[in-house]
């Protein structure tokens, strides 16, 4: 009797290991956002959209080559990019602030090796430097909640 008792509390206890493992767990949801939290987020989102619209101006510098330029505005209107973009990311949740600053360093990655094409003249590469640091400035602003 004793062992038929524990094998059917064996069997019961397989089963309920099996039925959790299956997917009954609770489906992972979107980061969401109190109204709190998202007006924090909001009173520094159009200083950070202030230099996302500057940016074409870049791109009119690296047309022209216009060399210095480049360098200048990357280090003077873009020089408080950095700052600008830690504020909003440090306000972000989970896997948002993760992308958010994935997205960051790729973006400064790309004027960096933009300035430095700019040092050596290099207009097709500056170019793509241009191109890819767009791409990662507008994947920062997409995790950003509106």
């Amino acid at each position: 009797m004793i062992r038929l008792r524990s094998a059917l509390l064996a069997l019961v206890m397989a089963a309920a290991i099996a039925l959790t493992g299956l997917g009954f767990a609770p489906v992972a949801q979107a980061e969401t956002y109190s109204s709190a939290q998202k007006s924090q987020i909001e009173i520094f989102v159009p200083g950070v959209q202030d230099l996302r619209d500057r940016l074409p101006e870049l791109e009119s510098y690296i047309e022209g080559k216009r060399w210095r330029e480049i360098q200048t505005f990357i280090h003077g209107p873009l020089g408080e990019l950095r700052e600008r973009l830690s504020r909003v990311s440090r306000r972000l949740k989970g896997s948002d602030r993760a992308t958010a600053e994935a997205a960051a360093k790729d973006l400064f990655k790309h004027l960096v090796a933009m300035d430095e094409f700019a040092g050596q003249f290099d207009y097709k590469r500056a170019g793509n430097e241009y191109l890819a640091a767009v791409k990662a400035f507008d994947q920062f602003l997409t995790v950003v909640p509106q």
